[in-house]
């Protein structure tokens, strides 16, 4: 259904027939915008990139000229704002693109874009796709919004957490405390077990045992305690070897593959929605 409204939207920005979005393309898209709303800026415009390389919708540099900025790279987001114009020269938010040039640019730098020159990293070696105006699921007010912030503005640091290490000490701490667990029932077995010899082998002054009768109550719920307290102890140490074996996983994958985008707690909603609630996200 959101697809609809994409074409709907690029319709009505850009003034010319346009196409849906590949699978790929939109796969790329969401990846940059998760990775943006993450904090991860590079990384968003790492995937915006891939996304323009599939087809060459030029609609993926405006996405990727925000990412820049955002990184704090306002040379490379001119650029990018300068190939946009240059791919789309009839680009219904030309005049847009252009005031966030004028803003970009260092004094006495002309804001207009340049000759043609090849697609470069974006897409080396390839021909470049029909124009296809703005990327579907682009909302040119959330641009604007962004636009209003300074350019080069510091993005805060990468917590260094991730969804693999982030497992990986979840999962040790939860063996730490169910080792601890089971050396606790351990000890209690171990104590019903003495309780057990002492009425067994008590002895009065005069050498007479104790009669069963007399302990008979004592020497059953110590057994009782005896055996649930060593079924507690061996459940605990075969969960916390679960955790362990978890925990030793997740640290591998977090060494091959610990590059993706950091652990952040974000608004549900934007704008006034965004105090509604927040959530985890990986």
């Amino acid at each position: 259904m959101h697809t609809f409204a994409f074409i709907a939207l690029l319709t009505a920005l850009a003034g010319t027939p346009t196409r849906a979005p590949t699978a790929e393309e939109q796969r790329f898209y969401d990846e940059g915008l998760r990775a943006l709303q993450a904090g991860d800026a590079r990384a968003a415009e790492k995937a915006w990139k891939n996304g323009y390389a599939v087809g060459h919708d030029p609609a993926f540099l405006i996405n990727i000229a925000e990412a820049q900025e955002k990184a704090g790279a306002p040379a490379e987001a001119a650029d990018s704002y300068r190939r946009y114009l240059r791919e789309v020269p009839d680009a219904a938010d030309r005049a847009d693109i252009e005031q966030r040039l004028a803003r970009l640019a260092p004094a006495g730098t002309p804001a207009q874009p340049g000759p043609a020159e090849p697609v470069g990293e974006l897409g080396a070696g390839q021909a470049a796709a029909p124009r296809l105006g703005p990327k579907p699921g682009f909302n040119p007010d959330a641009r604007r919004s962004d636009s209003e912030q300074p350019a080069g503005a510091a993005q805060p640091d990468d917590s260094g957490w991730n969804r693999y290490n982030l497992t990986a000490m979840i999962s040790s701490g939860a063996a730490l405390l169910l080792l601890g667990t089971a050396g606790f029932y351990a000890a209690s077995a171990g104590s019903n077990s003495d309780d057990v010899n002492r009425l067994v082998t008590y002895r009065s002054e005069t050498g007479t045992p104790l009669t069963y009768s007399t302990v008979a109550a004592q020497y059953q719920q110590a057994m009782a305690d005896g055996e649930r307290n060593d079924r507690n102890a061996k459940i605990a140490l075969i969960a916390a070897g679960g955790a362990a074996a978890v925990a030793a996983v997740f640290f591998v994958l977090d060494a091959k593959l610990g590059g993706e985008p950091a652990v952040a707690v974000v608004p549900t909603g934007t704008g006034v929605a965004a105090s509604g609630g927040w959530t985890w996200r990986f």
